[in-house]
């Protein structure tokens, strides 16, 4: 048996012999696809209403002071992580930043519902970096 499948392919794998309706076959992965138009919009409009919100809604100086470098959908957009420059490298400031930034997050996230035609406003997670 295990001869006539190696003259019938060039490399054996654990699923040869078996035939294809047992084998679970699972979808492939879409944690690389890139973004879609839409997607980029989304982020895009996510990403312009952040800026104003952290200018002028936010009241903490330390959070004006921030540059948003990027969103990203996470969990197919329910969730939007939030890349954040700083203007200081120390890594206990940047700690203290994150941690104000999701205090602030309802109140970002009310400026994102403003902007976006959504169902739902989608959650805020921040990740603080130093400014480059």
């Amino acid at each position: 048996m295990m001869q006539e499948i190696q003259s019938l392919c060039t490399e054996i794998r654990p699923e040869d012999g078996i035939p294809p309706y047992l084998i679970e076959r699972r979808p492939p992965s879409k944690r690389h696809a890139p973004l879609t138009a839409r997607a980029r919009q989304y982020c895009k409009a996510a990403h312009r209403s952040l800026e104003a919100g952290l200018a002028s809604v936010c009241g903490d100086a330390r959070l004006q002071s921030l540059t948003i470098l990027s969103v990203e959908p996470r969990s197919r957009g329910s969730t939007l992580l939030v890349i954040v420059a700083a203007p200081d490298a120390d890594p206990h400031a940047m700690a203290a930043l994150e941690q104000t930034l999701q205090k602030a997050s309802g109140l970002l996230r009310s400026v994102v519902a403003m902007e976006i035609q959504r169902k739902r406003t989608p959650h805020l997670t921040f990740r603080v970096v130093p400014q480059t």
